[in-house]
């Protein structure tokens, strides 16, 4: 069996009135662009809703120790649970690359997503 590379598996999760897992880890394929891998498999885990604000947020590691996508899920746990909240998070297993799409009905709560973003890479 080869040993997957960390930076080219992926996980995803999504976030609605509960965290859900993706049942398997994806390989990216050698020439994949990982960046682009990371939001499509995000975006295709959140539900399109008419209406609702759709952001999307890239996150990279740029020292040892930090946890891009802890950070991530922390906020969309915190914002989860409502009918009018949709999240999805995809990150690299080796946790050097994350992204997280979320979607709400109001502006709002995707900016208190942003804020609080912006507060926790400062």
């Amino acid at each position: 069996m080869i040993e997957a590379d960390p930076s080219r598996s992926v996980r995803v999760r999504s976030y609605r009135s509960g965290v859900r897992d993706a049942a398997r880890t994806y390989r990216l394929a050698a020439d994949a662009d990982i960046r682009t891998a990371l939001k499509r498999a995000a975006l295709a885990a959140v539900p399109k809703a008419e209406g609702w604000v759709l952001r999307v947020f890239t996150v990279e590691r740029t020292a040892a120790g930090e946890h891009v996508a802890a950070v991530l899920d922390r906020l969309a746990r915190r914002e989860m649970g409502s009918p009018g909240f949709a999240a999805a998070l995809a990150a690299t297993l080796d946790d050097t690359k994350a992204v997280l799409v979320v979607a709400a009905r109001e502006p709002a709560r995707i900016e208190r997503v942003r804020s609080a973003l912006s507060g926790a890479v400062h």
